[in-house]
């Protein structure tokens, strides 16, 4: 007992050892588990994989895959680059990435945190440009029973919905006939530039007409952006009833919703609660409007940001499972385990302590001769 000691190397080393031992213990004994929400996630992404399932089905029912190399998971969901309805440049990589239908989980995420309830009025601005993410953000909505108000527009910036003759409208419509949707959009624009196919050829802008006139949607189609604005805002509003809209969610890059690209820029991705006015650079956009009227903004544009906040990868080749990911399960330390190794670890000092300065008090002791 004597050479028991807090200063001793031996001890040093013994308790050393201990902790390292009590550290892997810990860091094995870590428990799985599920997130938040996670019955509603998995139920959505589901719900997501089921429809690129229908519309995979649908679209190559008759034709073998015809680009393997932009869209390697074979989903049909990626577009070709270049088409008469094709506005803008946008980034293979990213649209490639949407295809997985556990971005419908991160929509749920979104959603919940904003505070969304069943019933809950949500108006959506779309455009053909993310084909996926459209089908996740419907797939959230339905699954947690919201009331969805949706607004398209035709055109789609590269690798996006760019065929003519099956554009995000004829998804939609499909889904819903379907029934893997229980809404779609109430009106559409062309889209692009000015929101009117402004640098879109002519035979483009009536390709885009074509869509919106077959699959039976109101046209919102005047000359100015700005009307086209307020429309959408009139729309959204008379569509909500009597209980006020309770979200804005921004799909894309649409000029109407987001008011120009640097409106589009400013706005965080994601959930934005307390949106300023001075946060938008350019005062106009739909985005711009439900701020004026305190309505929290979803903007889902810069994905890439998302993607790192909520661990979703890049490219995914083969698509993940179902459920995969930090959106769901997360591994925590096991508190039982923790605190019952922190226990015999702090009893151990504790006792070498006592027992060092029990023997240091024997040395000091003084013995009085008779």
């Amino acid at each position: 007992m004597n050479k028991i000691s807090i200063r001793s190397p031996l001890i040093l080393s013994i308790l050393g050892v201990l902790s390292i031992a009590f550290f892997l213990i810990i860091e094995n004994t870590k428990l799985e588990k599920e997130t938040d929400w996670y019955d509603e996630k998995i139920e959505a992404s589901r719900l997501a994989k089921t429809a690129h399932q229908i519309l995979k089905g649908t679209r190559f029912k008759n034709a073998e895959f015809a680009d393997n190399i932009n869209d390697p998971n074979e989903t049909g969901l990626i577009g070709q680059e270049f088409s008469l309805i094709s506005t803008g440049r946008g980034s293979l990589s990213i649209k490639a990435s949407t295809v997985n239908p556990n971005f419908a989980g991160m929509v749920v995420q979104l959603l919940k945190d904003a505070g969304i309830e069943k019933g809950d009025n949500v108006a959506i601005c779309m455009t053909g440009s993310f084909p996926a993410l459209n089908i996740s953000t419907l797939a959230a909505l339905q699954t947690l029973e919201v009331n969805p108000i949706i607004i398209s527009s035709v055109t789609a910036s590269t690798w996006g919905a760019t065929d003519p003759q099956f554009t995000w409208l004829d998804m939609e419509r499909l889904l819903y006939e379907k029934g893997v949707f229980k809404s779609r959009s109430i009106a559409a624009s062309i889209g692009g530039n000015e929101d009117i196919g402004r640098a879109l050829s002519e035979e483009g802008r009536v390709l885009a007409l074509k869509a919106i006139s077959r699959n039976k949607l109101a046209l919102i189609g005047t000359d100015s952006l700005t009307d086209n604005i307020s429309t959408r805002v009139r729309y959204f509003q008379e569509a909500s009833l009597s209980k006020p809209i309770g979200l804005y969610i921004n799909i894309g890059g649409g000029v109407a919703s987001i008011g120009s690209k640097r409106n589009g820029l400013s706005m965080k991705s994601g959930l934005n609660e307390d949106v300023k006015l001075i946060d938008f650079p350019d005062k106009k956009g739909v985005m711009f409007q439900m701020a004026k009227l305190k309505v929290p903004i979803i903007h889902l544009l810069h994905l890439n940001e998302l993607m790192n906040r909520y661990k979703l990868p890049y490219e995914p080749i083969p698509i993940p499972d179902i459920g995969e990911g930090s959106l769901y399960k997360v591994l925590k330390y096991n508190l039982l385990v923790v605190g019952s190794c922190l226990f015999v670890l702090l009893v151990l000092i504790g006792a070498i302590v006592f027992q060092d300065k029990k023997r240091s008090e024997l040395g000091t002791e003084v013995i009085h001769a008779k």
